[in-house]
This record gives C-alpha cells, structure tokens and sequence, in this order.
C-alpha cells in the first residue's frame, strides 16, 4: 500500500506544480469537488436526472465564492482529513494505509458500482 500512497502523492504533487496550487489545495479540489462530481454525474446518468449533478456544482460554487482564503481553507479542510484517517488506528491501519482505503480504493469501488448498476439493463 504504501507504494499505491507514493503514486497518489507524486500524481498530486505533479499537479500542484503545474497548476501552481499548493499539494493541500489540489489535494481538496480532487477529493471534496472532482471524486464526489464524478459520484453526482454518475448518479444523475442512472436517474436521468440532471438536478443532482447540476446541484452540486451550483452547491460547489457558491461555496468557492463564500470561501475567502481558498489555501487557508484548504489546510483546515486537510487537517481535519489527516485527524479523520488516523482516527483508522483503532482498527490496526496506519495513515497510509487508510488514505489508500478510504482515499483510492473506496471511490473505485463506488465508481465501478455505479457503473454496473448504469450498464445493467432495467427490468420492467
């Protein structure tokens, strides 16, 4: 696992130095915004609805706006997802191990999930 956690980190670290956001904002924009847009799109693709989707970025960017201090925030909102995953420790997982968890292995499986529920074919 820690090898699946370096490649997260260098990936992550490699955008933040092309975007020029620092490792802790690029690291909010793909777990609290991108994964979790990618979760409504699905969603909203299974419902056909696009009031979840739409929901949520509308959602997203009144907060971006609200949000003063967008690093400021970003280092909170990372603190406490460091406090979050080792809270794990009393379940036998490290840091690491729990961020790949939770981090990489857990939206993967949402994702595939979501995806076969959209690909299987409705019974009526």
């Amino acid at each position: 696992m820690p090898e699946i956690f370096d490649i997260i980190y260098q990936f992550l670290t490699w955008i933040s130095t092309i975007t020029g956001w620092t490792y802790r904002e690029v690291n909010v924009v793909i777990y609290f915004i991108v994964i979790p847009a990618f979760f409504f799109y699905l969603i909203s693709r299974i419902t056909k609805q696009k009031w979840g989707i739409l929901s949520f970025l509308i959602l997203v960017g009144v907060v971006l706006i609200l949000i003063p201090d967008f690093e400021s925030f970003s280092n909170s909102l990372f603190d406490l997802s460091v406090d979050f995953l080792n809270w794990f420790d009393i379940v036998g997982l490290n840091y690491v191990e729990a961020s790949v968890i939770v981090c990489v292995f857990m939206p993967i499986i949402i994702i595939l999930l979501l995806y076969l529920i959209k690909i299987k074919p409705y019974n009526k």
